[in-house]
């Protein structure tokens, strides 16, 4: 197999560890056994102050760690804000 091909396979193997979400409307590439702290995380976000809605259905933040992420969810992101 030459060096081109192995890439090419390569290329082939990484794409199927991955999966496409839709995070506000922006599409994104994430490892296919990701949780929604994880995706929280690699946003540099802290974990008060925002909710999470996957299709929506909000989901608490006690259960972003036993929340997996499957192909195609769409997640929208809420900051909290408090006045009056």
């Amino acid at each position: 197999m030459t060096t081109s091909e192995q890439k090419v396979v390569h290329r082939s193997q990484a794409n199927h560890d991955l999966i496409t979400i839709v995070i506000n409307d922006i599409s994104k590439q994430v490892a296919k056994d990701s949780n929604l702290e994880q995706i929280v995380n690699q946003l540099g976000l802290s974990e008060n102050g925002y909710v999470f809605s996957i299709n929506n259905h909000v989901v608490p933040g006690s259960e972003w760690t036993e929340t997996l992420l499957v192909e195609g969810d769409r997640i929208c992101l809420f900051q909290a804000i408090a006045g009056g």
